[in-house]
């Protein structure tokens, strides 16, 4: 049997993981796409996952075990928002509720491993669940992609896409409801604290005020709403309803420039109505035209479900993984073997099985210590692109390369970084580079935004930049389908950008053409 090529994914895995993340969130998620590839009968057999130099994750493609039958998956990304409505959305919300009541602490030793094995079935369960809904959701775009060039051709990449934009979705209710906040911090005249003070500071003065109290109730309700978003896939990250001060950063953008997003909105719906009729004339009369319509209702459908999904599966599911493990890492405290709760993520999951099991066990403290370090230092450099044979990009489905990207297609030449065209538009400003939403305190209004990857969390900054540019991900990635909705420019796939763009440099970014030009002082 040849060698395998283990291949590193920056752009959902940009910083070394926790071993008890690895062993439970990402091992979840490999097992969670064989599933669904299986039950999907996709030409692809998903992937294996390890982690290695102190938590880098690699992915090792596999080849599916099955007749891989694009029918069936054809079906399936035709089904899903029915299946999503009448099925696995609820689902979800079984799991999670499951999750959240879990109560290690309570639990005699015997009661807690069993606890713990639930809970390892339950995030199982979970992640195959996501890749369900997720895989038919891109599936169902590459239908309607098919479909239109077979029909009407295409001038670029994305234009059936286009047709698929302006649509409702959570992340952008998600980031309706900060602006909200931010609205009625200003309605009732103490715009002023949160701009003036540090995100605490700032915290603790709207507490001691009646108005700022009633801030404070909206972004509560946004937090029990959508407080599970985080900036990473990582267990041992804490949520946004834990630090409330991460949300408080993004409604200061708001507050710094001013934008109507509800009727940025509409005039996104009023103008995807436009484009759907224009396209509708453009096919012909008749049985075509009637079965193009009833296609783009189907995957409209489906594609809302790209984003809003991850608000019933990932950011809860993830919020209640992680509470039921700091539960079992306030256990070890007790027993005096972990100095804190959240030391309970750099054990592993058969580690903490054996330490759940033995009320007497041994103490964990040096172990831990040593991950620590260990990880500490691998976030210091970065990670082999891949292990073993190099990998062969030529053959990826079309699906995979335009969400995640094809590396090595970026160039780099001088002042000149050129990566993909994700959504139109040309913008110079200062270029604002960000590890995480530690640094949005660090992004003003107007600024271009560069770093590894997004997720749902940095949306709010999206309405307040005037560019973005990330080192991953292809057209379809969150980055790209995100800034399209707002209209940003937006380059994708840069590779280089976040090492060669120095902070507070001005750049221009072209996002029809994929260039990134440095404007330095000469």
């Amino acid at each position: 049997m040849p060698e395998p090529t283990w291949t590193h994914d920056p752009s959902h895995y940009p910083e070394p993981m926790s071993p008890l993340s690895a062993d439970v969130w990402f091992w979840a998620m490999g097992r969670g796409i064989q599933g669904a590839a299986r039950d999907l009968r996709a030409p692809f057999g998903g992937f294996d996952t390890k982690t290695i130099d102190g938590g880098w994750a690699y992915e090792h493609d596999l080849e599916p075990d099955w007749e891989p039958d694009v029918g069936v998956l054809r079906q399936a990304a035709l089904q899903v928002a029915d299946r999503w409505d009448s099925e696995y959305r609820d689902r979800s919300h079984a799991i999670t509720d499951e999750l959240r009541r879990l109560r290690p602490e309570r639990l005699t030793a015997h009661d807690a491993v069993a606890a713990y094995e639930r809970l390892l079935a339950l995030v199982l369960d979970q992640w195959h669940l996501h890749f369900l809904t997720v895989i038919p959701v891109h599936a169902a775009r590459e239908v309607l992609h098919d479909r239109y060039v077979e029909l009407l051709g295409k001038t670029d990449e994305l234009e059936p896409y286009r047709l698929l934009e302006g649509l409702p979705n959570e992340t952008l209710d998600a980031d309706e409801a900060l602006w909200g906040v931010a609205e009625r911090a200003r309605e009732l005249d103490v715009a002023d604290v949160i701009l003036e003070l540090p995100r605490t500071a700032a915290l603790r003065r709207l507490r001691q005020t009646h108005h700022g109290r009633e801030v404070l109730a909206g972004l509560r309700d946004y937090l029990r709403r959508y407080g599970g978003r985080a900036r990473l896939h990582e267990l041992s990250e804490p949520r946004q309803a834990e630090r409330p001060e991460l949300a408080l950063e993004s409604v200061r953008l708001f507050l710094e420039l001013r934008r109507n997003l509800p009727e940025e909105r509409a005039d996104k719906r009023r103008r995807r109505d436009e484009l759907v009729a224009t396209t509708l004339a453009r096919v012909p009369a008749g049985q075509q035209r009637e079965d193009f319509a009833a296609l783009l209702e189907t995957v409209s459908r489906a594609v809302e479900l790209e984003e809003t999904h991850a608000y019933h599966i990932d950011y809860p599911g993830l919020d209640a993984t992680r509470e039921a493990l700091l539960g079992f890492g306030r256990r070890l405290v007790a027993q005096g073997r972990l100095d804190q709760s959240d030391d309970v993520f750099y054990l592993r999951r058969d580690e903490l099985r054996d330490a759940i099991a033995d009320d007497w066990g041994a103490p964990c403290q040096e172990l831990i210590a040593s991950r620590r370090a260990e990880r500490s230092d691998a976030a210091k450099h970065l990670p082999a692109p891949f292990l073993g044979p190099a990998p062969d990009h030529g053959d990826l489905p079309p699906m995979v390369a335009k969400f995640y990207g094809v590396p090595g297609s970026a160039t780099h030449e001088g002042d000149q970084i050129i990566g993909t065209p994700a959504s139109s538009g040309i913008a110079t400003g200062i270029a604002r580079v960000v590890a995480g939403p530690d640094d949005f305190g660090r992004v003003s209004g107007g600024e271009i935004l560069v770093c590894t990857t997004t997720t749902p969390a940095w949306t709010p900054l999206f309405p307040s930049l005037a560019g973005l540019v990330t080192d991953t991900g292809g057209i379809l990635c969150h980055a790209a389908v995100v800034a399209r909705e707002y209209g940003l420019p937006a380059v994708v796939g840069a590779e280089v950008a976040t090492r060669v763009i120095e902070d507070g440099m001005r750049v221009q970014v072209d996002g029809a053409t994929g260039e990134v030009r440095l404007l330095r002082d000469h």
